[in-house]
């Protein structure tokens, strides 16, 4: 007896120690990310610090527990044969055969060197969801200045550059992985909260349903991604990151209804709560419940 109740302590404790070591940021462990970073053209030192800036961004989301794919590998696989936007989006089909979900990330750096030789790099990034093919978030960061002395060459600019490149980058990917897992108090680039609503559609058809989450990601102010997509019956749920408060998002759903051809009066019935937003199509003129037995019930 005094054996089971030493074995129960000690696995009580086990498993409260495995519970206080699991990282924080496991909720967005399997989300797969790659980085496409833009070709830099205007000199030598501007192409090895935007590799420098690519290589410390993709470490760092490494570090927060980002799933990041070799982009000459998924480039390979899925056809793609350059870095431009227009290339890789063109591929996202084969993207999603291949990967399935993919958070893809256009990164592009660029060295400034004003007539004062006070250099500074500059970093922009924007994701986009394969799932949806549309803009999840993005930012950018200009960094601190390093003065280059003159007579300073490709090489040397390089070598001055480096940290800097390596800093802008780690705080731009720590930036980019906070808004897409999108913790407790982030702030999207207006510095307005990001709000998550559970958002279920039920009784859309396949057309009605594609044209209305289109207008939603595409039209609605605010938008930032959707995840978690899932389909059971008549019933689509997916989760909705948006800046937008919910009294905004109930009048833009009405507008929205209107543009897919549903009277929000009398063919929609939309529950908003805290947090979730149920929008269901009715049968115009007809009543809520079971037609049951006319004829013996009249």
């Amino acid at each position: 007896m005094k054996l089971l109740d030493f074995a129960h302590r000690w696995t009580m404790i086990l498993l409260l120690f495995i519970g206080l070591t699991t990282p924080l940021s496991a909720s967005h462990a399997n989300s797969q990310i790659v980085v496409f970073d833009a070709p830099a053209t205007d000199s030598g030192a501007e192409s090895g610090l935007a590799k420098t800036a690519a290589d410390a961004f993709q470490s760092r989301l490494n570090q927060m527990n980002f799933i990041v794919l070799d982009p000459v590998i998924l480039s390979r696989k899925a056809g793609i044969t350059g870095t431009s936007r227009a290339e890789v989006l063109n591929h996202l089909p084969a993207i999603r055969s291949h990967y399935g979900d993919v958070l893809i990330i256009f990164l592009q750096s660029r060295l400034h060197l004003p007539a004062n030789r006070n250099a500074y790099l500059q970093s922009d990034a924007t994701v986009i969801s394969s799932a949806t093919a549309s803009q999840v978030v993005s930012s950018h960061i200009d960094g601190d200045g390093f003065l280059l002395p003159r007579n300073c060459d490709a090489d040397c600019a390089q070598i001055l550059g480096t940290r800097a490149a390596r800093q802008i980058a780690e705080t731009l990917a720590m930036r980019i992985g906070k808004l897409i897992s999108n913790p407790s108090g982030a702030m999207a680039n207006g510095g307005d909260p990001i709000k998550k609503v559970q958002i279920d559609l039920v009784n859309f058809n396949q057309a009605q349903r594609t044209q209305f989450i289109d207008l939603m990601v595409n039209e609605f102010p605010g938008f930032l991604k959707i995840v978690n997509m899932q389909q059971a019956g008549p019933r689509t749920r997916f989760d909705y990151f948006s800046e937008a408060p919910n009294i905004k998002l109930q009048k833009w759903i009405v507008i929205s209804l209107r543009e897919i051809g549903v009277n929000p009066e009398a063919g929609a019935d939309v529950l908003i709560k805290p947090g979730t937003i149920q929008i269901m199509l009715t049968a115009t003129g007809t009543g809520r419940g079971s037609t049951g037995n006319p004829f013996k019930y009249n």
